[in-house]
C-alpha cells in the first residue's frame, strides 16, 4: 500500500510520449535497481528514503507516455526528485490524494491539459519549486497515512 503520484505528459489533450533519456539521466544520478520485469525501479534516497518508480518504457522497450511513484515515506531528496523527473519529462503530477489537483511542473503544460481535468477539478497549481511541491502533497501523504494506521490497527496518535 502506498501514497501514488502519477507523472503524464499530455500534447492537445491527449497522453504523449516522454522523451526518456533526460529522465534515465536524472533516474542514474541516484542508488536503484531495475527495472524488473514490469517496469519497475527501486531508488535507494542517502537520507534512507526509499521509493518504487514504476515506469514502463523507460528502459526503451516500447512506449513511454509517464511513470508513477509509490511513496511510502517522505523527504526533501524525494520531492526534489519526483519534481526535476517531472520538468526533464515536460510530464503534469497528479497525485492520488482526497483534496485532488493537477501540479504543472511547468506553465505551458495547462493548454494541453485533457478537458476533464480543467473541467470537473480545481485549478491546476504550477509548482515552482520542490519546497512548494512538499506543501502540496503534505496532505495527500498525511491522509494516505492515516488511513495506513486505521486499517492496520495503529494509532501513532497515542
Amino acid at each position: 500500500m502506498s501514497f501514488d503520484i502519477f507523472l503524464h505528459r499530455f500534447v492537445m489533450g491527449k497522453p504523449a510520449e516522454v522523451n526518456r533519456d533526460p529522465v534515465r539521466a536524472v533516474l542514474e544520478t541516484q542508488d536503484f535497481t531495475g527495472p524488473d520485469n514490469f517496469g519497475f525501479y527501486r531508488i535507494k534516497f542517502e537520507d534512507g528514503v526509499d521509493v518504487e518508480l514504476s515506469a514502463k518504457g523507460l528502459d526503451g522497450a516500447g512506449v513511454f507516455t509517464g511513470c508513477a511513484f509509490h511513496v511510502r515515506g517522505m523527504s526533501p531528496h524525494l520531492v526534489a526528485f519526483i519534481l526535476e523527473i517531472a520538468r526533464v519529462g515536460d510530464m503534469v503530477l497528479l497525485p492520488a490524494m482526497e483534496d485532488f489537483v493537477a501540479i504543472l511542473s511547468s506553465p505551458h503544460q495547462k493548454e494541453h491539459l485533457p478537458a476533464d481535468l480543467v473541467e470537473n477539478g480545481p485549478e491546476p497549481v504550477v509548482c515552482e519549486s520542490s519546497p512548494e511541491l512538499a506543501v502540496l502533497l503534505s496532505g495527500g501523504h498525511a491522509g494516505w497515512q492515516k488511513y495506513l494506521d486505521q486499517v492496520s490497527g495503529q494509532n501513532r496518535e497515542e
